[in-house]
């Protein structure tokens, strides 16, 4: 019966509500289409802090970290026949990011490391060697597929072979602020092509784990802020 009536309708090119288990859906010339009650409008922003302000109800709410970037704050139950669930809060860390496995330019990479990177020994090793860099004698002799030499200057007029750290640690601003930003390793590599300046790029080298270990961080700073709310990770 329910089947011939939609049919029925589809037929007329009417547009009618129907009632299938509970739910309301409506017929008409585009198909049917799921009638389902309003939401709440989802408040965005960029920070942790920004939910602990919102102060989630335990028993009520929870978060649900959905990967390093984003948290949302939903409702603990269904509301409706749809089995759906509010969402309050969305905070999405959007800074930029450095283009890794790309070659950068010497200025360009020596700003970005210093911009986009938490400033460490490492990243002063870096500096140190990529700031001294004469411009055409980047080297690749010793290239064994694991380092690398360069030839830096030690002085006014005096140059060195230099070999460059791999894997490098090193710990890129990807996540929220809040939290401390996770380490995880590079390959850092050089190279010079005929009539251009010497370039430096690092590769991901640590299959992403870094991903699972930002998470873990958010989902700790957040407990620590807001005691008792579940949480999704």
């Amino acid at each position: 019966m329910i089947q011939k009536a939609i049919d029925r309708i589809l037929s007329l090119g009417n547009r009618e509500a129907i009632a299938l288990d509970g739910r309301l859906y409506e017929v008409g010339p585009g198909g049917i289409v799921p009638l389902k009650p309003p939401r709440a409008e989802v408040l965005e922003i960029s920070t942790l802090a920004g939910i602990v302000d919102f102060d989630p109800l335990p028993g009520r709410y929870m978060l649900h970290v959905i990967d390093h970037s984003t948290v949302r704050v939903i409702d603990m139950e269904y509301i409706n026949e749809w089995m759906t669930r509010n969402d309050y809060v969305k905070a999405t860390h959007g800074s930029p990011s450095f283009r890794f496995g790309q070659y950068y330019e010497l200025e360009l990479f020596i700003i970005t490391l210093q911009s986009m990177f938490v400033q460490d020994e490492m990243t002063a090793r870096i500096l140190q060697i990529v700031g001294n860099i004469k411009d055409e004698e980047v080297s690749n002799f010793n290239d064994d597929g694991v380092s690398q030499s360069v030839k830096t200057k030690a002085g006014i007029s005096l140059a060195e072979v230099t070999q460059i750290p791999n894997p490098v640690i090193l710990r890129p601003y990807r996540t929220f602020m809040e939290v401390e930003q996770p380490a995880s390793k590079f390959v850092f590599r050089l190279k010079r092509v005929k009539g251009e300046s010497p370039s430096c790029a690092l590769f991901e080298a640590d299959g992403g784990a870094w991903k699972l270990t930002a998470i873990a961080s958010i989902r700790d700073w957040l407990q620590s802020k807001i005691p008792g709310i579940k949480i999704i990770a």
